[in-house]
């Protein structure tokens, strides 16, 4: 069964546009590397649910490890940023539920201190929101700088009510608390643009199937052009598809996030999805169109491979 592209999370195209918006106002970087746009933290290695389309579905294989990024390697990171006077976006989500770390909003008090006109934004399932201490969390969060938060439901539109109530109680506009239907039918691939996450998930229902590719797609991928992933151990991934972490790039704890940005390795990935190449791990399972944002980011990056890589 090959599976059909259902559904388009709007906030792709959101996404998009700051990434076009952010690449035509920024110049390159030392050595004129083109620049990032998009910096996703997967803050801590843990989620209280186990979705049907989701890795996470597998414990055995993804345990909870409620370990946070290490706040002295996270500072070095900001550090890193301010050197190049980032403006970009930053977001916690990737493999985790990002409020289970509790003490979030002290990373993003460290952010909107140094790098005051970058956006911070969180991906959550918005459980820990209906605990008692949720509307305080919410509130510290957003005293600390954060500009928005994405809340996906995944039991059912009775969970809208709740999530509005949470957000007129602490006062956030629609655009600063966005409330996401996850609850959907398969039949509306569950309320946004599923994939098979890098060939990590096993999902079959009547309107499509999702398992690792055995034939690798004949396709570009915008992804490492214009994002760079940080895992909560401080490894830096191509992408937050790559569920099974078969690409790390370098680690935070190590060297700098810049360095790495721009390294062999990361640029022989590059060079590969450029022309269509996916023949390589993790891109050889994945069923990710990867071309649905970033093409001016990665058009600056052909031009600076035709100029430096003859």
């Amino acid at each position: 069964m090959k599976k059909k592209i259902l559904f388009i999370d709007k906030n792709i195209g959101r996404v998009g546009d700051y990434v076009d918006q952010h690449i035509d106002k920024t110049k390159n970087l030392k050595n004129d590397i083109p620049p990032f746009s998009s910096v996703e933290i997967s803050i801590n290695g843990a989620c209280n649910r186990r979705c049907a389309f989701c890795p996470r579905v597998n414990e055995s294989e993804y345990p909870n490890i409620l370990n946070s990024l290490d706040m002295d390697a996270f500072k070095k990171l900001i550090k890193d940023l301010v050197s190049i006077n980032y403006d970009g976006r930053l977001a916690f989500s990737a493999f985790c539920e990002p409020l289970l770390t509790k003490n979030l909003h002290e990373y993003v008090s460290i952010i909107k201190t140094n790098l005051p006109k970058s956006t911070v934004e969180i991906v959550s399932n918005g459980d820990v929101l209906e605990k008692k201490t949720g509307p305080k969390m919410l509130t510290n969060l957003f005293e600390a700088g954060l500009d928005r938060i994405r809340v996906s439901l995944y039991d059912g539109p009775h969970q809208i009510q709740i999530m509005k109530d949470i957000r007129n109680h602490n006062k956030l506009t629609e655009d600063q608390f966005m409330i996401r239907k996850r609850y959907l039918g398969s039949d509306e691939s569950h309320g946004m643009t599923i994939s098979n996450r890098a060939g990590s998930v096993n999902y079959k229902t009547e309107n499509f199937e999702l398992k690792a590719l055995t034939e690798p797609l004949k396709q570009p991928c915008h992804y490492p052009f214009y994002k760079i992933l940080i895992d909560h151990d401080g490894a830096v991934l191509m992408c937050s598809n790559d569920w099974k972490k078969e690409k790390i790039y370098g680690n935070i704890l190590e060297e700098s996030v810049l360095t790495i940005w721009s390294n062999t390795k990361f640029n022989e990935t590059r060079k590969k999805l450029s022309c269509g190449d996916r023949t390589h791990k993790p891109c050889n399972a994945c069923d990710v169109n990867g071309t649905l944002n970033g093409k001016k980011s990665f058009d600056r990056w052909q031009k600076y491979f035709s100029k430096n890589m003859n």
